[in-house]
């Protein structure tokens, strides 16, 4: 597989966008339920076996110009108000949204984006100021197990950014979220977080799986060994729903 395409040719004054989509319940952790509308931007630094998003970063299936179109700031919040924006929540996910914090049209988007603004990353990389600022709730997913088989650990596991992510979690400002496919997945997750000294209560444990009759089978194998551990489980609502 060949290594995901991070910047590629994107006009400063735009991002790179797979899909907006919403209103829908966000499916997953703690905000699960709540009115969201969801900006994918494109591109990622990580590639994961199992990623349900490769549109955004698989340069070896897809064609990124295509999938993942450059849209001026303008055009992106139209886009989310048109999707629920104002509704509710607005989660930025990708790919991985951090890499383009350095942009222009990132502090475009975030600045005229209504409401409370929601963020999804893979935890490699730590939000600048203006980032912190403006947004309300990060949601961190470190790469584990099966998640993180496409790269070597030094790439997905980068233990300062993840103690700065754990510092916004004490302060109630972030939550982790680990994709497991196993007890030994559980395992690696809990000794990520005693690492890392991410409190316990700031930690969701999600099942892989791509539907809902395979992510129920493997949270059963799970759930006891996650509510021992004193973490919290998370489902996919919208796996469950069939919805986005």
């Amino acid at each position: 597989m060949k290594k995901p395409q991070i910047a590629g040719t994107v006009p400063e004054d735009r991002l790179p966008v797979q899909e907006v989509f919403g209103p829908v319940p966000q499916g997953e952790g703690p905000y699960t339920g709540r009115c969201a509308c969801f900006i994918r931007l494109g591109r990622c630094n990580l590639h994961c076996p199992p990623c349900d998003s490769k549109r955004t970063w698989d340069v070896s299936r897809y064609d990124l110009a295509v999938t993942c179109p450059p849209r001026t700031a303008q055009e992106i919040v139209e886009s989310a108000e048109e999707h629920g924006a104002e509704s509710g929540i607005t989660v930025i996910t990708g790919g991985e949204p951090l890499l383009w914090q350095g942009k222009p049209a990132w502090r475009q988007v975030l600045t005229a984006l209504p409401g409370d603004i929601h963020m999804e990353t893979n935890g490699t990389i730590l939000p600048n100021a203006f980032t912190a600022e403006r947004v309300t709730h990060f949601s961190v997913s470190p790469k584990i197990g099966r998640m993180g088989a496409g790269d070597p650990a030094k790439r997905r596991i980068r233990p300062e950014v993840l103690g700065g992510f754990a510092e916004l979690a004490r302060a109630g400002r972030a939550a982790f979220k680990f994709v497991v496919a196993d007890t030994g997945e559980v395992e690696e997750a809990a000794q990520l977080v005693r690492e890392s000294r991410i409190p316990h209560d700031k930690v969701w444990i999600m099942p892989l799986g791509a539907d809902d009759a395979t992510w129920t089978a493997v949270g059963r194998g799970i759930v006891e060994q996650v509510m021992g551990r004193g973490f919290n489980f998370s489902g996919r609502l919208h796996l469950t729903l069939g919805v986005r």
